[in-house]
């Protein structure tokens, strides 16, 4: 059973991870692996809490940002642009990056949840996902031209943008990181990418806790699931200001860095774990 505790540094854990291009899967792995934690029964159901909680965050932090794309969409459609405006066609544009992703998210998550989150022998592997990655967004800073905003973002750039957060189901990824990657890649403005990653991320998420919602409910983890959703949301909502405000005029570069340490330092405790 998970203390109340060790259920607030998760939540921590998970509410910055989540949108910090860092890997919130693989953090929720490695910090009971580093700390010696016994695995429990209910974790999964957990973990479907803690996303609760970032949902809830992303949600608070971009409530008016999606009334004004909704409503600029419905304007849009009372004028008979049906593909919206710059500002209404963002409502389509996060349908259409949202499915690839579902669906074959939904695809590779029994078979990724099964390799990594019942074998902690396999550890080391995400060291290398995380290294890997932090490599892609060193070259995405300096390969992307970072010259298009966010109501420039096209119908393909959304696809496209969509289709790398599949790739978000391997731990060590980062659904944020991914889709941040892509987006730089394809020319968007740092802010820009980030922002497009947020808004991307309220159905993925949203579609996620109603899919296990039925763990849920049969969890019988009490007060630690509300303390965790709480320092979720919390952290969350403050992972999300201080990244925007932060690329507003610096890189993503000291992300890689904290990937590589990350990596260095989980590659030496197994080490040392195995040998002794």
């Amino acid at each position: 059973m998970l203390t109340t505790s060790q259920a607030i540094l998760l939540g921590a854990v998970q509410g910055a991870t989540e949108f910090l291009p860092i890997s919130s899967s693989a953090h929720l792995i490695i910090v009971p692996w580093l700390l010696d934690w016994q695995p429990t029964h209910n974790q999964l159901a957990f973990d479907v809490a803690l996303h609760f909680g970032t949902l809830l965050a992303v949600l608070i932090y971009f409530c008016f940002d999606w009334l004004l794309i909704v409503a600029s969409y419905i304007g849009d459609l009372r004028q008979r642009r049906w593909l919206g405006g710059a500002r209404g066609s963002l409502l389509l544009k996060i349908i259409v990056g949202t499915i690839p992703g579902a669906i074959f998210g939904k695809i590779l998550e029994d078979p990724v949840e099964g390799f990594f989150y019942s074998h902690t022998e396999h550890i080391w592997v995400l060291a290398i996902t995380l290294s890997v990655f932090a490599i892609f967004l060193i070259m995405a800073e300096r390969m992307g031209k970072q010259a298009r905003g966010e109501t420039q973002i096209t119908y393909l750039d959304a696809l496209i943008i969509g289709s790398a957060q599949a790739l978000a189901v391997i731990p060590g990824v980062s659904r944020s990181g991914i889709t941040i990657l892509a987006g730089l890649f394809l020319g968007l403005q740092r802010p820009a990418a980030a922002r497009f990653s947020f808004l991307l991320a309220t159905p993925i998420i949203l579609g996620a806790v109603i899919l296990k919602v039925g763990d849920l409910r049969t969890s019988d983890l009490g007060l630690p699931i509300f303390a965790g959703v709480a320092s979720a949301a919390l952290v969350g909502m403050a992972a999300i200001r201080f990244l925007l405000k932060y690329v507003e005029h610096r890189r993503y570069d000291l992300f890689a860095f904290y990937r590589w340490g990350l990596s260095a330092l989980v590659l030496g405790v197994w080490y040392w774990r195995l040998t002794h």
